[in-house]
């Protein structure tokens, strides 16, 4: 980045493409820069949604987050010109981004990731088709309520969380060329509620998968004749 335009030039950069629809050699003779300038500032700007680099940037969510209201008031505040949220949103779909949520993903530590990578390599060339895996998932709902703009075609990006506010528990099965029904959970599990279930969530299938190994969570494989 070129540094010898101040930060109310930089910004004086992007009105002059962004209002006024300047090409990017019209916009670096106004402001007595290269074209490579005005091509970087623009490209921070999109990126970031900001014209000062900032140390580490590329870490984690880069993705701009403010909702066209708060863009609109923080560039009047910086260049005392007013631009509608409308405006700001048209040009964000015209610049090929759509709002999302992030993805929601668990915290993994160091331990859980080398036990998984260990449990893959010891079981590699074992035949899976016959095998069933169950357990219980706790479904988050989002309520961060933080929309992020990305372009078009690129991954939502991940928030990583320890605690939420509501979930919802399911109980499911899984092999080779079926799945289980969803019972949804109500309450603690214990030994007697875990074998509702098995009932619940296999009876349908319960002809189908004799002689099959079961497995749920991390304890001893089972197999199914042991079931019946």
């Amino acid at each position: 980045m070129n540094s010898h335009l101040t930060i109310g030039e930089r910004w004086r950069v992007i009105s002059l493409r962004l209002d006024q629809g300047f090409g990017f050699r019209d916009i670096a003779r106004r402001m007595h820069c290269t074209y490579q300038t005005v091509r970087n500032i623009l490209q921070l700007f999109h990126e970031t949604n900001d014209v000062v680099e900032l140390e580490g940037r590329g870490v984690g969510n880069s993705y701009p987050q403010e909702t066209a209201t708060q863009l609109s008031n923080r560039f009047y505040r910086r260049t005392g010109r007013f631009v509608t949220p409308q405006t700001i949103r048209n040009y964000r779909r015209r610049w090929g981004f759509r709002a999302v949520h992030t993805r929601i993903q668990p915290l993994l530590t160091q331990r859980h990731a080398a036990q998984r990578l260990a449990f893959c390599q010891q079981y590699i060339y074992d035949d899976w088709r016959r095998v069933i895996f169950a357990d219980e998932k706790i479904f988050e709902v989002d309520a961060t309520g933080i929309v992020y703009w990305i372009p078009y075609g690129r991954p939502r990006p991940t928030t990583f969380r320890s605690q939420v506010q509501y979930q919802v528990a399911v109980f499911g099965a899984v092999w080779y060329n079926n799945k289980s029904n969803l019972v949804f959970i109500q309450g603690r599990t214990n030994t007697s509620t875990f074998v509702e279930y098995l009932e619940d969530g296999l009876h349908s299938h319960r002809r189908l998968i004799r002689n099959y190994y079961f497995i749920h969570d991390r304890p001893t494989w089972a197999h199914t004749v042991t079931a019946h």
